[in-house]
């Protein structure tokens, strides 16, 4: 048994069902812009790693965190490890940033605060056929159509 953070799900099924646990790298960077004749800008990036898929998504804020004690067979394996994730992290938070800011400098970067969770998806029967949801947009699909 292992004790790992999720992200607290939002949906839940209605039936019982069994899950699976997606990992995510987050951050929440500050980014820092210097600029002439204007007002020096700050910003906040949030940003979600799928450690799976190796992507990017923006997030509006640090998602509320639970501790779970799980089994370490419903925890999917990571296909990237810790610095590759802070890097396309920072990354991304650059090329959002110079998106929304012009300086002639380059940004200072901070990570504030970072975390490594999970994603529940639910996995469940309905109908005679079998679900997964994703716990935090409820979105269900059938499983056969994944596989």
């Amino acid at each position: 048994m292992l004790k790992v953070k999720v992200m607290k799900p939002i949906f839940r099924p209605e039936v019982p069902a069994k899950f699976v646990l997606y990992p995510y790298s987050i951050f929440h960077i500050k980014l820092f812009y210097k600029r002439l004749g204007r007002k020096d800008r700050e910003l906040d990036y949030f940003a979600y790693v799928d450690l799976y898929r190796f992507g990017v998504e923006r997030g509006d804020d640090f998602i509320e965190l639970e501790e779970w004690v799980v089994k370490d067979n419903v925890i999917m394996e990571e296909n990237c490890h810790y610095d590759e994730a802070k890097e396309k992290a920072i990354e991304s938070a650059f090329m959002w940033g110079n998106m929304m800011v012009i300086s002639w400098w380059t940004p200072r970067i901070e990570v504030v605060r970072e975390a490594k969770a999970y994603k529940v998806f639910w996995i469940f029967e309905e109908n005679g056929e079998e679900y997964v949801m994703d716990s935090l947009t409820g979105e269900k699909f059938k499983l056969k159509d994944l596989t």
